[in-house]
């Protein structure tokens, strides 16, 4: 939180308005969430940005029309500026709204139905057993780039129908892309997102030419789209660089933040490893304690009052799921680490309409690694906490290095 002058807002001349882009909010933002849950729940903060925070609000907000995407998306390609890098992402869904959202997501949809994801659950189960099995010999770990990334890209590409060999040089791209769509990109990351986006477009091109339409993975399914006109080329290939990167820094961020968070809670990671069966009540936890999706922003379409304060067409308004899933109005000690609390579901995934395609095959990947790395003799941080940092950027939060220890296998 950073202090600044607001007579404009009627409110005290000295308040405190909350920036996401501070170095503190970034390591640490649950103080923050804090002070506006209990003072300011719809708070005019830094850059006149409107940020809520409590959870019946977050919610109301995603399912509300008013609140629309388009207008982000015309944000930000205005502030790349003209070329491939706004041509592509300007048309992945999460910038659309009404009808062509609800047609893109009707198309892929169906990829991402438990039944169709089943399919991969033998490939990641194998992926976390190989990534595991040479630091199971060492004793020793970065979880952040031994597991969580190799593990969460490997298995959108498996979605997707790519192969897994080409995850280091997708991964490179997609978070150079990626770093655009932060309110904290600087001038560095937009040059890199605009080189990368080239790289990344070509491959996809490539995949596309040398692949048919009647398989059973994500590519096949809109390749068939776009035979029936549903999808043009461009909203295929926008929609799969969306999916690599979402798809993969939600999920290797989240793996960071939960087993974090297992770790500061000892007590609870041998509860897990005590007791397997809790496995999916200890990720659910993990996503609610400690988020990898912090935030969406949207910007309105038409004046709106909320909590007595009137927000303005035009203005941008950002939602604080991390603040939700701390909300006590929502959540009986919302600030304790319980993986036995009564499953309540979080605003990690979104809500209604805007409900994480993807939730089905993050949890699987959370569950399969956790559950593994539970089963490390004396595992434990093999830092201080203080040692620990994480990537600058507003949207996610995920660490930048994650090393543990353990016994090493005999």
């Amino acid at each position: 939180m950073t202090s600044h002058r607001r007579e404009n807002l009627g409110l005290a001349d000295a308040v405190t308005l909350f920036d996401p882009t501070a170095v503190n909010v970034q390591r640490d933002p649950y103080p923050s969430y804090h002070w506006l849950l209990r003072h300011d729940p719809v708070h005019r903060g830094a850059h006149q940005v409107w940020y809520v925070s409590r959870f019946a609000d977050v919610r109301a907000v995603l399912g509300d029309e008013r609140f629309a995407r388009t207008g982000i998306r015309r944000f930000w390609t205005d502030l790349v500026g003209p070329g491939l890098l706004s041509q592509i992402v300007g048309d992945i869904i999460l910038f659309q709204d009404e009808p062509d959202h609800g047609r893109l997501r009707g198309v892929v949809g169906p990829a991402f139905s438990p039944s169709a994801l089943r399919r991969l659950e033998p490939m990641i189960e194998a992926t976390v057993d190989d990534l595991l099995r040479p630091a199971r010999a060492l004793g020793a770990m970065d979880v952040v780039a031994d597991l969580a990334y190799p593990l969460a890209l490997r298995a959108v590409l498996g979605l997707l129908g790519l192969p897994a060999g080409d995850a280091d040089a997708v991964g490179c791209w997609s978070r150079a892309v990626g770093r655009t769509l932060d309110r904290g990109a600087t001038a560095e990351d937009m040059r890199r997102g605009h080189a990368a986006i080239a790289e990344f477009t070509d491959y996809v091109e490539r995949a596309l030419a040398e692949r048919r339409d009647d398989g059973a993975d994500l590519l096949a399914l809109m390749l068939a789209a776009r035979r029936s006109r549903l999808m043009s080329r461009n909203e295929i290939v926008s929609t799969v660089v969306t999916f690599i990167f979402t798809g993969h820094e939600t999920v290797a961020s989240q793996l960071g933040n939960g087993l974090l968070s297992l770790l500061h809670h000892p007590d609870q990671l041998e509860l897990v490893r005590r007791r397997p069966h809790l496995v999916p009540q200890a990720v659910e936890e993990c996503l609610r304690f400690d988020p990898a999706v912090q935030s969406n922003t949207r910007q309105l379409t038409a004046d709106v009052e909320l909590h007595g304060r009137r927000l303005r067409r035009d203005d941008v308004v950002v939602v604080l799921a991390g603040a939700a899933n701390r909300d006590p109005g929502r959540y009986d000690r919302p600030d304790e680490f319980d993986i036995r609390r009564d499953p309540v579901p979080s605003m990690s995934f979104g809500a209604g309409m805007r409900y994480c395609l993807g939730a089905y095959l993050a949890r699987l990947q959370l569950r399969t690694a956790l559950g593994a790395m539970a089963t490390l003799p004396d595992l434990r941080l093999a830092t201080s906490p203080n040692e620990l940092a994480y990537q600058p950027r507003t949207m996610f939060r995920g660490l930048t290095r994650l090393p543990v220890a353990f016994t090493p296998a005999g």
